[in-house]
């Protein structure tokens, strides 16, 4: 594969959304998603100009095992399942468009949990991903529903004791899981987020509330994919909240008043009433709301 100047590590525990996050991004299910251990190798991801999908997995000692041209979550998930491959690689045609120009600029490097306690490999591949990129940011992926558990802190810790001065990004995914009704806002578990981070060493951190999944659906539906039934439920009902409250979620987001400030002129529309019900225009800025954008602006800005 082609070297590329600027890498992304992504990482976080079991089932905080982090291949949903990943496919959000790319805006097509390249990687398998699920509430287990899915991504057991380091897998780099990028895209590429004037070129055909591509992959290739290798061994410890770095030789081609294997190599494809035909690449979908079910050939991910037999390699993530051989003890021959140690890693691999994936490239897929840059579609030119504005959500996926942070791919144009950055490969993203898939990291195993270093929390898994059946295969201890896991560990020692994530901390040699850190170690191989230690410019590099890393983006951080939180379960809003499980918030403060002691396997995401034994893996930011793990990241700290590595290397200190690494740039993270912290995506609180999940945040449309929260019951509102309850109090469980999307502003209040971003301060709850914050004070987490503060205690295991990182202060002022970045967060980011994120619905990668709402994103991908939306993004599958821009590029023209066949949503399943519960996708479309699941975008119908995001989008009724998304009318009602267009700010919601980037109120919330910590990050400098500027990025806020930005997107908040792409919503303003939508409470005005100005766009489309369903249309292209409609999606793209759901897309915003989702957090996705911010991500992507926050991740460019870090590096």
């Amino acid at each position: 594969m082609k070297n590329k100047t600027k890498f992304l590590l992504v990482a976080a525990s079991m089932s905080a959304g982090k291949s949903s996050l990943i496919n959000a991004l790319l805006g097509n299910e390249l990687l398998p998603a699920g509430n287990e251990a899915t991504t057991t190798k380091i897998a780099r991801i990028s895209a590429g100009f004037k070129t055909k999908p591509n992959a290739k997995a290798y061994s410890d000692s770095g030789s081609i095992v294997e190599s494809s041209k035909a690449i979908c979550g079910e050939q991910i998930k037999v390699w993530n399942s051989s003890d021959e491959i140690s890693a691999f690689d994936v490239v897929i045609p840059y579609s030119g468009s504005e959500q996926h120009s942070m791919l144009s600029e950055y490969t993203l490097i898939d990291t195993p949990g270093a929390n898994n306690s059946r295969d201890g490999r896991h560990k020692e591949q994530f901390i040699k991903a850190i170690k191989d990129y230690p410019e590099s940011p890393i983006l951080y992926v939180l379960n809003a529903t499980q918030l403060g558990t002691t396997d995401d802190a034994e893996i930011i810790r793990t990241i700290r004791e590595n290397n200190p001065k690494q740039p993270v990004i912290f995506a609180l995914n999940k945040v449309d899981a929260l019951d509102e009704e309850k109090g469980e806002t999307a502003k209040h578990y971003v301060s709850l987020a914050r004070k987490y981070l503060e205690d295991i060493g990182y202060k002022k951190a970045k967060i980011i509330p994120l619905m990668a999944q709402s994103a991908l659906i939306a993004k599958k539906l821009l590029n023209q994919g066949e949503l399943m039934r519960t996708e479309r439920n699941i975008l119908v009902a995001e989008l009724a909240r998304f009318r009602e409250k267009p700010f919601h979620f980037n109120n919330a987001a910590a990050v400098p008043q500027v990025m806020k400030k930005k997107v908040r002129r792409k919503l303003v529309k939508i409470k005005k009433g100005k766009t489309i019900a369903m249309s292209e225009k409609e999606l793209n800025t759901f897309v915003d709301y989702t957090g996705l954008t911010m991500l992507n602006a926050l991740i460019m800005r870090e590096a």
